[in-house]
């Protein structure tokens, strides 16, 4: 400490040659301590409490002795005052008190000293014992959530300044993966960021109380609804005439948002946006059913029942762009990303790459009788990881290909073991190359990653009943969904390797569906019911909804919206029966709009739930008693 004591008093000494000699002031503090150097920090910057005065370059004491001298200097980020004390002789008996502060003195104060005092105390925050330039403390800032943002602000005034710092906030409103309400024009970043985040909790308020408005998507000219499927922005479905429409998302929430002062809860929407008509001209036959619908990155493509591929490019209902006739049929699977379409059947399986938009897209086939002597039973794709690639299960092995080059292919495990197997769930994790299989009653997963798709160590045996379906694709990392022939439903973590970690009951019927998030569950199965559930809470469900008896081939969530799509079973219905009612035979798409808050829109209900009062928030009911609790004598 002495020799940087020493080393400040030879730089104040070359900075104040060339300062004009100072006029002596009395001091009465000539017995004042030296060689103490001002502490870093809040309790010692600028403020109303603690004023940093600068005294003059050097002062002179009517004392015999010398007094020390003081200069204002910088050195990096901190302001200091330092003294000098390397020809200072004080008293051994004298005792050692702090520096008493001097007071300003503009006169001998250059434009520098002034203007190096202005930026500190503007851009200098203080972390503890230190001091750091704005610019750097917001660096350390941006590393902080939310919640210890709120706990900055209550810190001091700089950190609050700090903490409510507009580029701060911005930054976390990008981060933000919730559904944003529209942000006003002259609101703060960081009030945006806490209307996000109450809007996110609202909807979850709404997903467990079963608070939305349904709209129910008709089309009465397609028939009997056959498939569906939809992404952020659209609803496609297939229809039993061959004819597939599409409606848009926003457009149905807007409608929702439009008729919210009727009370009523279920509306049903009939106008068309877009109808995409078959190019099956077949005169033998009546035009073919379409067997599933989906989106490429610009297109929507149908397969219909008889093997006809249409694709048409989106937002325009004319002729398709594309066709193409599979004369291997019938199909076992049929699945799609953004910009590659794959269909397999017993022997064949294709895939089309539609990674260039309005070009015919390029076209591969792998015979599996005569090229690897196997046959199909389902198969899987994935583009989440390095390359686009696909596992399929067939009688004989399992195999891991390349979608890029159906060449590169792999054969990882045998299933000749498992000869009376008739399908083989399986689906690859998008947060890892983890294909998960299940064989019976046991599930195996398998390292994409490795050179031999290396089995991964579980003990994932002995489970309640065969394992009927898979889903991993879309679910939190480490975890995925197994439904089993039971009905029973369990979520496994590939970190708990001795079993699922939660199990949940409720269905009577074979599942059809699974989706999973952080916190909630849906599923569907054949007799119509969709279930929601709370992952943290008992394993019997949320609530549920049964709108038809038929099986539910498509249901899945985001935010803030469920779409469900229930196709009934009998594709040609007797049209006698038909036309006198068509509603339960014709099967529909339902939108449950969870945005919407129809907690208060009592005004049809009976006067003991026309009150505001919103005590029941656990219930799946809208009821607010007429006398609140606390009135009650």
């Amino acid at each position: 400490m002495e020799s940087l004591d020493v080393f400040r008093h030879s730089w104040q000494k070359e900075i104040s040659r060339e300062k004009p000699a100072s006029v002596p002031v009395a001091s009465d503090h000539s017995q004042a301590s030296t060689g103490d150097l001002c502490r870093l920090g809040a309790n010692y910057k600028n403020s109303s409490e603690h004023q940093t005065i600068i005294p003059p370059v050097s002062q002179s004491s009517p004392s015999s002795r010398t007094a020390p001298s003081h200069a204002s200097f910088t050195i990096g980020i901190g302001t200091f005052i330092a003294t000098n004390t390397a020809h200072l002789s004080v008293n051994k008996s004298s005792s050692i008190e702090p520096p008493v502060p001097k007071k300003l003195k503009t006169a001998h104060s250059t434009l520098l000293d002034e203007l190096i005092r202005d930026i500190d105390e503007a851009t200098d925050v203080p972390f503890f014992n230190v001091s750091l330039p704005r610019e750097i403390a917001l660096q350390i800032f941006d590393h902080l959530s939310i919640k210890d943002l709120y706990s900055c602000l209550q810190v001091c005034r700089a950190w609050h300044s700090l903490s409510c710092d507009e580029l701060l906030w911005y930054n976390i409103y990008k981060q933000l993966d919730d559904d944003k309400p529209v942000r006003k024009r002259d609101d703060t970043w960081k009030n945006c960021v806490k209307e996000t985040v109450l809007f996110s909790r609202q909807l979850v308020q709404n997903f467990k109380n079963h608070q939305c408005r349904t709209t129910k998507l008709t089309y009465r000219l397609g028939k009997v609804l056959t498939c569906a499927s939809n992404n952020s922005t659209t609803i496609v479905a297939g229809y039993s005439t061959g004819t597939i429409r599409t409606w848009s998302i926003e457009a149905i929430l807007s409608e929702n948002t439009c008729d919210g002062d009727d009370g009523d809860n279920d509306t049903q929407l009939d106008t068309p946006d877009i109808i995409y008509e078959s190019t099956d001209v077949n005169q033998l036959t009546d035009i073919s059913s379409v067997k599933s619908v989906g989106f490429l990155k610009n297109d929507i493509y149908a397969v219909h029942d008889d093997g006809l591929l249409e694709v048409w490019t989106k937002d325009i209902g004319d002729q398709p762009r594309y066709t193409q006739q599979l004369t291997s049929l019938p199909l076992v699977d049929i699945s799609n990303t953004d910009d590659l379409l794959c269909t397999a059947s017993q022997s064949r399986f294709n895939v089309w790459n539609f990674q260039k938009p309005e070009v015919v897209p390029e076209f591969q086939e792998l015979n599996f009788f005569t090229d690897l002597n196997d046959s199909i039973l389902s198969q899987c794709i994935s583009s989440h990881h390095a390359i686009p690639i696909a596992v399929i299960a067939g009688k004989k092995s399992l195999w891991c290909i390349s979608l890029l080059n159906l060449s590169h292919r792999l054969s990882f495990y045998s299933t000749l073991a498992y000869n009376s197997m008739q399908k083989v769930p399986l689906d690859i994790h998008n947060e890892a190359p983890l294909a998960i299989i299940g064989v019976e009653n046991e599930i195996k997963l398998f390292d994409l990653q490795s050179a031999r798709c290396n089995i991964v160590a579980t003990n994932y045996k002995h489970l309640p009943a065969n394992v009927h379906l898979i889903q991993a694709d879309k679910c939190p990392r480490n975890e995925f969904l197994v439904a089993y022939d039971n009905a029973q439903i369990s979520i496994f973590d590939q970190r708990q390797k001795d079993g699922a970690v939660q199990h949940f009951y409720n269905h009577f019927a074979t599942i059809t569906t699974l989706q999973m998030d952080t916190w909630k569950l849906a599923s569907s199965d054949r007799r119509g019911f969709v279930r929601l559930w709370d992952r943290r809470m008992h394993p019997h469900s949320l609530w549920h909804m049964n709108p038809q008896p038929h099986p539910v081939t498509h249901c899945s969530f985001d935010k803030q919206t469920l779409i469900c799509a229930l196709t009934p079973l009998c594709k040609r219905p007797d049209m006698i029966e038909y036309e006198f009612n068509s509603d339960p035979l014709s099967g529909h798409i339902y939108v449950c709009d969870f945005n919407s808050d129809i907690s208060t829109k009592l005004d049809d209900d009976l006067k003991i739930c026309t009150s505001t009062y919103d005590a029941p928030k656990a219930s799946n009911r809208r009821i607010g008693l007429h006398t609140p609790y606390d009135i009650i004598q």
